[in-house]
């Protein structure tokens, strides 16, 4: 039988229709979570983290030139909408490094 018809397709799209590919997903599943936990700790609260605003933090503390280049991304592709609301976005410069 092909691999195709073994396992559902989105399992298979995610590399979880192996057993290494369910190795690699637990993995990064372990990571997220302990990038994640450590930003919200290092923000020095002693109550349960709310997940999404720790991932957020790790993304920003970690990745901030990501965070800007997704940030550039999105008004470009908002730009014809703010251009119907009669505002202009422009992004003066952009040095990357």
């Amino acid at each position: 039988m092909p691999k195709s018809r073994r396992c559902s397709r989105i399992i298979c799209l995610f590399g979880q229709g192996t057993l290494l590919g369910v190795y690699r997903w637990l993995l990064l599943s372990l990571l997220a979570y302990l990038v994640a936990h450590w930003a919200y700790l290092s923000t020095g609260v002693t109550t349960l983290p709310c997940w999404d605003e720790a991932a957020r933090l790790a993304l920003e503390t970690c990745f901030p030139n990501l965070v800007v280049i997704l940030l550039v991304i999105d008004i470009k592709r908002t730009r014809s909408l703010a251009r119907q609301q009669g505002l202009e976005i422009t992004v003066s410069s952009w040095l990357y490094g």
